[in-house]
């Protein structure tokens, strides 16, 4: 694993980091090999470096490791490939994506294989259990992984038992970011008389996060070209004072007006974002495969792939966790996404 995020180690230049945009003498090939024009070439594998502008600027695949298992109460087609296989498909080989369902082992040589990893459920079964641990050797190699400049994402809200946040928890201690164990879902501001339950409905049944930080330069960028995406009963998150909430919802119990659900942190060289929910993980989030409502003329304007923007959000979240991956592109017709 290369340093990355060695551009924004201190947080202050903001989640765009990088310097430059990768020179105007590169291509990407249909292999996902990446040449520039003074000849030079490199397979599309390898840790992601700053570029410079220039003919030799040579930026490597984005490597992302998923672990963990998918989420299992998605509507409709609640496969939780549809993100993997897009980042696969649409990224003009500038990021590949290995998965992990059975748990590996986080040594340094494992973890120097990828730029990011994002975490899924962490169990055998994700809704019921029984949930990963990892030994100390392991916390401590995930921590200078990610000091030394790897980018994590974390999703919850996979399963009704509180035992759930955990493995999560253990992961980010040393981060001072923790998930709560109790679940939440933002309220419906779609309903409307003609269709009271909009929001089960005809998103399948998630409901619209819409409070996102766009003002924070450390943070801003995550909600680029993001007005909502969807959320099902995941847990809150506890933000410690030097992280940043980017995200947030309404607040139904407790002592604050609002419910964190994500939580960003510049971490040394490394960054990492703490996710309250899983479907976004769902082709139904996507484009709305598997919905009933898909044919229902009162959600004609209600279906996800209306009114979230679920590709944007992903690679936003990404991106940020590795700011110097400056030729990590996202080619998506149905939901065009914004590159920065």
């Amino acid at each position: 694993m290369g340093t990355g995020g060695s551009s924004s180690g201190n947080g202050g230049e903001g989640a765009g980091g990088g310097s430059g945009g990768g020179g105007s003498g590169i291509s990407i090939n249909l292999d996902g090999s990446i040449t520039s024009s003074s000849g030079g070439s490199m397979a599309a594998d390898g840790p992601v470096v700053a570029c410079t502008t220039g003919d030799a600027c040579i930026c490597p695949t984005l490597s992302i490791a998923v672990i963990g298992n998918p989420g299992q109460y998605g509507s409709g087609n609640n496969s939780d490939t549809a993100f993997q296989d897009w980042l696969n498909s649409s990224s003009a080989g500038t990021a590949k994506v290995d998965n992990y369902k059975t748990q590996p082992t986080l040594t340094a040589d494992f973890l120097k294989g990828y730029n990011v990893i994002i975490f899924t459920g962490l169990a055998d079964d994700s809704k019921n259990g029984p949930w990963w641990t990892f030994t100390a050797a392991e916390l401590a190699a995930f921590q200078d992984w990610v000091n030394n400049g790897g980018g994590v994402i974390t999703l919850n809200g996979m399963s009704g038992s509180n035992d759930e946040v955990n493995p999560d928890n253990v992961l980010l201690a040393f981060t001072g970011i923790q998930y709560i164990a109790n679940s939440v879902t933002p309220a419906c501001i779609l309903t409307s008389a003609a269709i009271a339950d909009v929001c089960v409905t005809c998103t399948g049944g998630s409901q619209p996060i819409t409070l996102w930080d766009t003002a924070d330069p450390v943070v801003s960028q995550l909600s680029s070209g993001i007005t909502m995406v969807g959320m099902n009963w995941g847990p809150p998150i506890s933000a410690p004072s030097d992280a940043y909430v980017a995200a947030k919802i309404p607040a139904t119990w407790g002592n604050d007006p609002y419910f964190n659900v994500l939580v960003a942190k510049v971490v040394g060289k490394g960054r990492v974002l703490v996710y309250s929910d899983e479907w976004i993980t769902y082709t139904s989030q996507w484009d709305g495969s598997g919905l009933s409502s898909t044919s229902d003329p009162k959600c004609a304007n209600f279906l996800p792939q209306k009114i979230y923007q679920t590709a944007q959000f992903w690679y936003n979240m990404i991106r940020w966790t590795q700011p110097s991956a400056t030729c990590f592109k996202i080619v998506d017709t149905q939901q065009p996404v914004t590159i920065w």
